[in-house]
């Protein structure tokens, strides 16, 4: 609230400024320029005829008539040299001119007595000093009304800033998960109606994720049923098929359990509130416990490890990392040449896990899609390879799900897939 209420308060104290000096340079041009002509007009007279007087005098009687004509004006007067006058060219003409020149430097009178070179000076006059104090009043009158701004503001951004707060917290709990979270604003505020739209947002998602749920306890249940009553018949047929008949319905039917599987998963994945089951972890004695189990995905090539940095260590779901690396791994295993490199580091605050293989690799532009589900390259992934186009969506779906990402990165052989995960900090 703290930011919002400065910029209003600024963007108005701006515009009321603005209006402000508008009007002051109206009445700097009017009322104020106005008064001091009056006044020099009245002024003109009396120092004509002061000026007059002193110019048919010799100058050794001008102190003592300048003396009681103070007395008589209850106003300063002396006399000093027109060469010693703090004035510009243009007020050097006035005075020349006969004219009276108003200093406001030190709020005096001055005019010039004729046939000399002496300038009479009056002053300084009270007057001229009040009307620059009541300058300075005027600019702290300003400001006391613009810092009284302040507290009107406040009460009026108030209720605006408590209603964004509130949407602001509904909106971070449905990101969250919780699809039950609603904003549920007073009627009388002034952001009810678009409280009450995000409420019916948060309705329709709501509707909208169980019935995914409930569409993927369905799948769940209608289709593994009949996968175990298609192999229980296959078992029971008599006679049985020849034996490369059956080991292709037998895989098959395995690529069937897996898409399945898959797809599952995936549908997890893509719940908000999917809960994580956290733990501590250090990576580098983590992965040897599935180093082996990998290997046996692809016997005939080679995966190779590397521990890049001292001990890593990891919080997070641990079943689900394993799923993210093992599905990695085994698309590298399906496409690569002869060898498949995993490689474990800490850079930072970031944990990384590298999965590079040398088969025939991806083109750069497809570095975005190849993480949407079922997307299949032609030059990279192939259906006689057994994918089923959701286990890279996966990966980035359980990074994400950990603050983390994972990226396509250049290689010059191969595909080099990085997940990159926040690393506890101590």
């Amino acid at each position: 609230m703290r930011r919002l209420f400065i910029q209003f308060y600024l963007l108005l104290m701006a515009c009321f400024m603005v209006a402000v000096l508008l009007v002051g340079m109206v009445y700097q041009n009017t009322a104020e320029r106005a008064g001091n002509r009056y006044l020099e007009g009245l002024m003109q007279g009396s120092l004509d005829l002061l000026t007059t007087e002193l110019a048919r005098r010799p100058q050794a009687v001008w102190p003592h008539r300048l003396a009681e004509q103070s007395q008589q004006l209850n106003l300063p007067l002396r006399v000093d040299a027109l060469s010693r006058q703090p004035l510009d060219q243009g007020d050097l003409a006035f005075l020349a001119h006969g004219d009276i020149v108003i200093v406001d430097d030190d709020d005096t009178f001055r005019q010039l007595i004729p046939g000399s070179d002496q300038v009479l000076i009056v002053g300084p006059v009270p007057y001229l000093s009040y009307l620059h104090e009541v300058r300075w009043i005027d600019v702290g009158l300003l400001l006391l009304l613009g810092l009284s701004l302040a507290l009107p503001i406040l009460l009026w951004l108030r209720p605006h800033w408590r209603g964004l707060l509130m949407l602001e917290q509904t909106a971070r709990k449905l990101g969250a998960g919780d699809l039950t979270a609603r904003s549920r604003l007073p009627a009388g505020s002034t952001l009810e109606r678009t409280g009450r739209t995000l409420d019916q947002m948060a309705d329709q998602l709501e509707a909208l994720i169980n019935g995914k749920k409930q569409l993927t306890d369905a799948i769940a249940h209608e289709l593994r049923t009949p996968l175990v009553r298609l192999r229980y018949r296959l078992a029971m047929l008599e006679p049985a098929p020849e034996e490369q008949e059956m080991k292709a319905l037998e895989r098959d039917l395995g690529s069937l359990d897996r898409l399945i599987d898959e797809m599952l998963t995936y549908a997890r994945l893509e719940r908000p509130e999917m809960p994580l089951n956290p733990v501590d972890l250090e990576l580098g004695a983590w992965v040897h416990l599935y180093l082996a189990d990998w290997q046996t995905l692809a016997p005939e090539k080679t995966l190779q490890l590397e521990v890049r940095s001292d001990p890593i260590p990891w919080h997070g779901d641990e079943r689900l990392l394993a799923r993210a690396v093992e599905n990695l791994v085994s698309n590298a295993l399906r496409h690569a040449n002869h060898q498949v490199t995993l490689t474990l580091e800490r850079q930072h605050d970031v944990c990384l896990i590298r999965v590079q293989d040398d088969g025939p690799g991806i083109a750069p532009e497809h570095a975005a899609r190849v993480f949407e589900p079922f997307v299949r390259l032609d030059e990279s992934r192939d259906r006689r390879t057994g994918g089923t186009g959701l286990g890279l969506a996966i990966v980035r779906s359980i990074a994400r799900h950990h603050g983390g990402d994972v990226v396509l990165l250049e290689s010059e052989s191969g595909a080099h897939f990085c997940i990159r995960l926040p690393a506890p900090q101590f």
